[in-house]
């Protein structure tokens, strides 16, 4: 008989072939799709289902206000001998109080206790937008927050770092005053905001994407409604879902693939976290994924509204 070490090896080994291992712009190694924390009605619980399901890349941020949760699920995940912590992908996120070079290192390690975590194998600057705890902006340039960032990697405090919701103008400013590239851009791309001018630059300058929110409308729709497209019943959508013997929401998470980026969509319910990571066995043609492009409305989910008047404000670039 098999010890339970062994069982366990095995399982892991057969969860790694599950999905792709891309390479970032620092040679560090990530997966390729994750799970996206932000709202989850069940942090724990979803968290922990996602690992026992094979997901190695938990995107966390100190924003979505349930860290302990996740990191609770983690650590049990762990403590269980379900995974390894080296066998794991954690992102976490500076969040815009803490953008004062001198307060990086404070806004990381208030994530790593609330994860009970060491060390964040990807830390990203959630937004270029900084402000004060109490919400009043400030004009405290992210070119300095990103030489924080620099200095927690320098610390070994984190493996890799990147942004998140920057827009080309501001990476230009990055790129241009920093020692370290961004490995990542977390931006969100769907069919509703395929993101094209941002995704081929982010692509050009050799910035991994990874995409929040890629499924867009699509999840927030019922079928034949009225309002912002595509619908869960598309014709085009469900064709292709024909043609692949999947459902319209495999077909969305393979149009992120297939343009090169990660997606991270968040889910609550364990059997659709499963139909999540099943598709890697196809591959939509080129001009499927154009025509995927053709439902561009330029709609963001999520605005960032309350940000407008920003002086560092994204959302009004590409």
């Amino acid at each position: 008989m098999w010890n339970l070490s062994l069982i366990l090896f095995c399982a892991a080994l057969v969860h790694s072939k599950q999905f792709p291992i891309y390479k970032l712009n620092d040679a560090n190694e990530v997966p390729g799709i994750g799970l996206g924390t932000f709202i989850l009605k069940t942090p724990y619980e979803s968290v922990y289902n996602a690992i026992k399901a094979g997901y190695r890349y938990i995107d966390t941020a100190l924003f979505f206000r349930n860290e302990v949760e996740v990191g609770r699920a983690i650590s049990d995940a762990i403590n269980q001998g379900i995974v390894t912590r080296k066998e794991l992908f954690i992102t976490g996120k500076l969040w815009n109080t803490y953008h004062e070079r001198d307060r990086v290192e404070l806004g990381l390690r208030r994530s790593l206790q609330n994860l009970s975590l060491s060390y964040f194998d990807l830390y990203e600057m959630h937004t270029p937008m900084a402000e004060t705890e109490d919400g009043v902006f400030t004009c405290t340039d992210y070119v300095d927050t990103w030489k924080g960032m620099e200095d927690l990697q320098k610390k070994l405090l984190v493996k890799s770092i990147g942004v998140a919701n920057f827009n080309s103008k501001q990476l230009n400013r990055i790129l241009a005053n920093c020692d370290v590239v961004p490995a990542v851009n977390e931006i969100e791309v769907n069919p509703s905001f395929p993101n094209l001018a941002l995704v081929s630059y982010c692509q050009q300058h050799g910035i991994k994407v990874i995409a929040f929110s890629p499924m867009g409308y699509i999840v927030l729709r019922q079928p034949g409604g009225n309002s912002k497209k595509p619908y869960p019943d598309d014709p085009y959508l469900t064709k292709l879902a024909h043609k692949y013997k999947k459902s319209v929401y495999q077909i969305v998470l393979r149009y992120s693939v297939d343009r090169g980026f990660i997606p991270i969509p968040r889910s609550d319910n364990p059997d659709h976290m499963k139909e999540n990571l099943d598709i890697f066995d196809f591959k939509l043609t080129q001009k499927e994924v154009q025509k995927i492009n053709e439902f561009d409305i330029n709609s963001r989910v999520f605005d960032f509204g309350q940000f407008n008047n920003h002086l560092h404000f994204s959302f009004n670039h590409p």
